[in-house]
């Protein structure tokens, strides 16, 4: 995994831990993630496609993060959006929000708490970074 932009080292070793939970070691070594720190009042995290290898699954990414978080909020903000990653990455989730696990959805239509990947994204990313602060490494 490639690792761009300036994260701290707290950062950098919570991506890592997560990746290590997330992704088997073979995705892992085509995944490219861009960190991003900007200000916005919207979202705590975004995730971003950037860029698809050649068979179209998506492996380059972009991980915007608001800037005036603290750094536990941060790194929450990471985990939850790395197992989007984990997602677009497996092919879980299309990058258009449209297929859930095979299956066509309306996200339009389904609130936002209430999306299966929103959902499995805060559940899953809560215990990332609950056994990561815990020491479970």
């Amino acid at each position: 995994m490639v690792i761009q932009g300036r994260p701290s080292k707290s950062q950098l070793k919570a991506i890592d831990y997560f990746a290590r939970r997330l992704f088997s070691r073979q995705l892992c070594q085509h995944i490219y993630i861009r960190l991003s720190f900007v200000k916005t009042n919207e979202y705590w995290g975004l995730v971003n496609i950037d860029e698809y290898n050649t068979k179209g699954m998506p492996r380059y990414f972009t991980v915007e993060v608001k800037r005036d978080l603290n750094e536990e909020e941060k790194i929450m903000s990471i985990a939850h959006e790395m197992v989007h990653i984990r997602q677009y990455a497996t092919g879980q989730l299309n990058d258009e929000m449209t297929i859930w696990q095979g299956e066509s959805v309306n996200s339009d239509l389904i609130p936002y708490l209430e999306q299966p990947w929103e959902m499995e994204a805060y559940d899953l990313g809560e215990k990332l970074y609950k056994d990561y602060v815990n020491g479970n490494v």
